[in-house]
């Protein structure tokens, strides 16, 4: 019987999507999504002090633990995007999950401590935290196929000094030089300050460069077409410059028992497998 592989994801693309495009790599496992739950990435964690844990965070935490209460899969892995405000720091974001876990674990309310001391057993086993950088359709631009699947009407154009799908930056100019649009409560636009690093917001823009208010990019149908089948080989092509994702995968390899297909440099904010002492990776 194939390994069952539970997915605890915080965005729709990933939702509709990424238990096909990982299956499709590791056929070996049957992967599903458990739950969509809160991000807790959009507010910059070094502004929440050590001591407290917000509320969203909270949440995600309790989720990972309550996955593997009852009739735990083989493997839970919670996912959430980094986003900008948290790009320079993956190492927090991983310590701040680790610890907010280990403190769910200690201070809820078990049956019995046998209880508590079976899930912390399980937890430390069979759950994992990782985060796509900054975004998940930061690597739909490894492939150009998967960005036309997602809506896009052109090609995209990235700063080729920063090849770092994890470190995303275009350098367009039809892009940049559009005048900002004004924040709008009803309608986005891709039109933002600082939007060479935004990797959803450019997508946007690739599908529909004239409309700054375009809605022509949905998650849940061209950014899950992108998704689900992704060329990962692609994404991977060069492997330490993708290296959250590279932590990813070799974590679904390492429960799997198999060899990393893509195998390169993971990042050690989500690949402390040797040294976890809460979460497989943390």
């Amino acid at each position: 019987m194939s390994a069952r592989v539970g997915l605890l994801v915080t965005g729709k693309c990933e939702e509709k999507a990424l238990a096909d495009s990982l299956g499709r790599i590791f056929p070996e496992a049957r992967f599903e999504v458990l739950d969509r739950i809160e991000s807790f990435t959009s507010a910059d964690l070094r502004d929440v002090p050590d001591s407290e844990v917000p509320t969203t965070l909270e949440k995600f935490a309790k989720s990972i633990v309550a996955a593997v209460e009852d009739e735990p899969p083989d493997l839970v892995v919670a996912i959430d995007d980094l986003e900008l405000v948290n790009a320079s720091h993956p190492e927090l974001v991983g310590r701040r999950v680790r610890d907010a876990v280990r403190w769910h674990l200690e201070t809820h309310d078990w049956s019995s401590e046998t209880m508590r001391l079976k899930v912390v057993d399980r937890v430390r086993k069979r759950c994992s935290f990782h985060l796509f950088a900054p975004m998940v359709e930061a690597y739909f631009f490894a492939e150009p196929e998967a960005l036309g699947r997602a809506g896009a009407t052109q090609p995209a154009r990235l700063d080729a000094t920063r090849p770092d799908l994890e470190d995303f930056l275009t350098d367009d100019p039809e892009f940049l030089q559009h005048p900002n649009v004004p924040h709008q409560q009803k309608r986005k636009s891709w039109a933002i300050p600082e939007r060479a690093r935004h990797p959803k917001h450019y997508l946007r823009f690739l599908c529909e460069p004239t409309n700054p208010l375009t809605d022509r990019y949905v998650e849940t149908r061209g950014g899950a077409a992108a998704l689900s089948h992704l060329a990962w080989g692609q994404v991977f092509a060069h492997a330490d410059r993708v290296r959250l994702a590279c932590s990813l995968f070799e974590d679904i390899a390492d429960a799997l028992s198999i060899d990393h297909p893509f195998p390169g440099e993971s990042h050690p904010a989500t690949a402390s497998f040797k040294s976890a002492r809460v979460l497989r990776n943390l």
